[in-house]
């Protein structure tokens, strides 16, 4: 079958993939739908990142399940799914505890991950364990199921950072996480602001009814003295704008990946300011509430703006490496295009 392979260190390329032949017991064998092009998946072809050579990429998928493994109870053939790609084992002393995020019990003696450290979803299909995959509700759009993986990474940072209702957030750079993060937000109750100097991006989320700003106008309109509950660096590389826009006993929540960036910690500002550092990590169990949460918000699908086959895999990522004007929000990759109409 067709994937998208990383064949060097900042290279992917279109390669012949042959998956696992033999069906585990609780396996399941999916057509990939749609598959979403995510920023750390940009962080490794622009060396923000390392990616692993020989990894067909992709973790943002769903799919329609052609073959299922003799224990398979829940998932059956045809129906209509989202995949988990943070594989954990179950049985290391972090899944014990709970803790599935942290799990060691992979193969790398960390979180299997798909598209990261084990073969991913840029492919015609994908084979996966029966507890990682959630059946996708009849009237919910393949767009915004697509988007379900995106939410639980969302959702993991909320609860982490104790957002809630009546708080004022704002977050830095508008990409499609960011806009996502918006959104959940928004139903909560919270108020958000959000930067980006593209704008494609800033109008797209005005017509969302969000509010997004240029950096500069922060400080215009009287709001160079606003101070926010907390500050979500979705860039990776904004923990100066961060605390310089963080109150007094706020949080900073860190979310955008750049493996170069560092930031020189003035411990005391922090430090009398009460001012936290929130860094997440990996969602844990989140799927099905993210699934819930989606399915209440079916405007997370407009995020989806360019699809491409995966021989356009080339033009995909030039434009959003290269062009950091370009008019998209989210790319997504259509392996069997012939399942859209479902």
């Amino acid at each position: 079958m067709k994937a998208i392979s990383l064949v060097s260190a900042r290279t992917l390329s279109l390669v012949s993939h042959e998956a696992c032949k033999t069906l585990p017991t609780d396996g399941i064998e999916i057509d990939i739908v749609l598959s979403g092009i995510c920023g750390t998946d940009l962080a490794v072809l622009s060396g923000r990142e390392e990616g692993q050579v020989g990894i067909v990429r992709g973790h943002e998928a769903v799919g329609v399940v052609v073959n299922v493994g003799a224990g398979v109870k829940r998932i059956r053939k045809g129906m209509r799914v989202v995949i988990d790609p943070n594989e954990y084992c179950g049985n290391c002393e972090h899944c014990n505890a709970a803790k599935t995020h942290l799990c060691s019990g992979g193969s790398h003696a960390a979180l299997n991950i798909a598209g990261v450290n084990k073969h991913g979803t840029f492919a015609e299909r994908f084979i996966t364990h029966e507890r990682f995959v959630h059946g996708i509700p009849d009237d919910m759009s393949w767009e915004t199921a697509v988007l379900v993986e995106p939410v639980a990474c969302i959702l993991n940072n909320i609860e982490q950072a104790s957002i809630k209702a009546g708080e004022r957030v704002l977050l830095l750079g508008s990409g499609p996480m960011s806009l996502v993060a918006q959104i959940l937000l928004r139903a909560m109750g919270v108020h958000t602001c959000a930067t980006d100097l593209n704008t494609f991006r800033i109008e797209f989320g005005h017509a969302l009814g969000l509010n997004i700003v240029r950096p500069e106008e922060l400080e215009c309109l009287g709001q160079n003295h606003e101070k926010y509950d907390v500050v979500i660096d979705t860039v990776g590389n904004q923990l100066e704008t961060a605390a310089s826009r963080v109150a007094r006993g706020g949080r900073i929540v860190l979310f955008g990946f750049n493996g170069n960036y560092e930031y020189s910690l003035p411990a005391k500002h922090f430090l009398v300011n009460a001012i936290s550092i929130i860094a997440a990590g990996e969602y844990n169990q989140h799927f099905p509430r993210a699934l819930r949460i989606a399915h209440r918000l079916p405007e997370l699908g407009k995020l989806v703006t360019h699809r491409y086959p995966l021989e356009a895999y080339s033009a995909a990522f030039d434009s959003l490496l290269n062009d950091p004007c370009a008019p998209t929000i989210k790319s997504v990759f259509t392996p069997n295009p012939t399942h859209l109409s479902r």
